[in-house]
């Protein structure tokens, strides 16, 4: 059903790398979550209130909150859509996850508000009444829920999209909450046993963990979290495709949502190539506009290539790095020309230990690589890493 309402209503449908496409995508299945949840949780408030069962009462809020999350995501794709302005330079992608912060927070609350009613369950346990037609609309649900995460985490495959996935993995979590549901609701009717508060409370607890975990990713958003692999894949390969190209460094990924990016970076290239890495710089940002719609900005690097004091300047740093802890790394050393003066950068790798000394292994390893040459400018960046582990 999705992909033929994907093929009728969104132009240009294969056109996936487009953000208006992905924008198309994501509020058409946002609708869509919004009607299906409303259906579920029309349908098991009416069974849980002729039945008497809380835990499906439960449930079903369970589900309204589902279809308020993709309301939330539905209103945060439509304002992400604005587009860039006077005072948002870069667009209006993030309140994406703004509205998907707040409905998680709604999420958060309600399954406290469910979690007292369930106890008051468990306190005053009422009879339940049985129906094997109630058992069967139950196990629709499941597979209403099945079909949502499939055509979700598909979707989200595609265009990327955090708040998809997120939806995806939640419909994991309906299934098997409305799973547990079932049990009981057979559970008690052969036994007798009163477990339907409690079986509430498993749900509220379902929902509440679910919004957690959804203002939890959000907020590792917000605060920046590391490229995606793919990305910084696609990017390095198109760079490195140009020969005079020798490498990459200082590549910085900003993400502005809906599949927009600002990204910097320098180039490493030899001197007498100049002109030449000029004009591929030009072109690799006009071929990151247009295939991954990204806001390039890229730096040159002219290279020094003496081998010699390439060495000596390994050699200097590593040998200071030692004195303050064995078996720390010197990694990513690059010299670089800059006019009259040659700029010498690299990563320090070592333990936590090592950022309480850190002002004083700035300036021996500087005033050692200083000794070897006196026009050399130092960068160095201290990592507290694993120093078994490549970074």
């Amino acid at each position: 059903m999705v992909s033929l309402l994907i093929r009728l209503l969104i132009k240009d449908y294969k056109n996936i790398a487009s953000p208006s496409v992905k924008k198309s995508y994501a509020k058409l299945c946002s609708v869509i979550g919004i009607l299906l949840n409303i259906i579920l949780f029309t349908v098991k408030l009416f069974l849980g209130l002729i039945s008497g069962s809380t835990a499906i009462v439960t449930d079903g809020f369970n589900n309204l909150a589902d279809a308020a999350t993709s309301a939330a995501s539905f209103l945060g794709f439509c304002l992400a859509g604005i587009g860039s302005g006077e005072n948002h330079l870069f667009g209006h992608g993030r309140y994406e996850w703004l509205m998907g912060f707040l409905s998680a927070l709604a999420v958060l609350v309600m399954g406290t508000t469910l979690a007292k009613s369930s106890i008051t369950s468990i306190r005053t346990p009422k009879n339940i009444e049985f129906s094997w037609i109630i058992l069967l609309i139950l196990i629709c649900s499941i597979l209403v829920k099945l079909y949502m995460f499939f055509y979700n985490k598909n979707i989200a495959c595609k265009i990327n999209s955090s708040a998809m996935k997120a939806t995806a993995s939640d419909c994991i979590s309906d299934m098997a909450a409305t799973t547990a549901i079932m049990i009981s609701f057979i559970v008690q009717y052969f036994t007798r046993w009163k477990i339907d508060g409690w079986c509430g409370l498993l749900v509220s607890f379902f929902i509440m963990f679910s919004g957690l975990k959804s203002m939890m990713e959000i907020v590792e958003r917000l605060l920046g979290q590391t490229p995606d692999k793919d990305l910084v894949g696609r990017i390095t390969t198109l760079v490195m495709q140009y020969p005079e190209v020798k490498g990459i460094n200082s590549l910085i990924i900003h993400d502005y949502g809906l599949g927009h990016y600002v990204v910097s970076m320098h180039l490493e290239g030899e001197e007498e190539n100049s002109i030449i890495l000029n004009d591929i710089a030009n072109e690799i940002s006009y071929k990151l506009y247009l295939e991954m719609d990204c806001d390039t900005t890229i730096q040159i690097d002219y290279l020094d290539t003496d081998p010699v004091m390439y060495d000596q300047i390994f050699q200097k740093a590593e040998q200071e790095i030692q004195i303050y802890e064995l078996g720390a790394k010197i990694k990513s050393l690059r010299i670089v020309k800059s006019g009259l003066h040659t700029n010498v950068s690299f990563i320090v790798s070592g333990s936590r230990k090592l950022q309480k000394q850190q002002y004083q292994i700035k300036e021996a390893i500087n005033q050692s690589i200083l000794s070897i040459n006196s026009n050399c400018r130092v960068i160095t960046k201290l990592v507290i890493a694993s120093l078994h582990s490549e970074r």
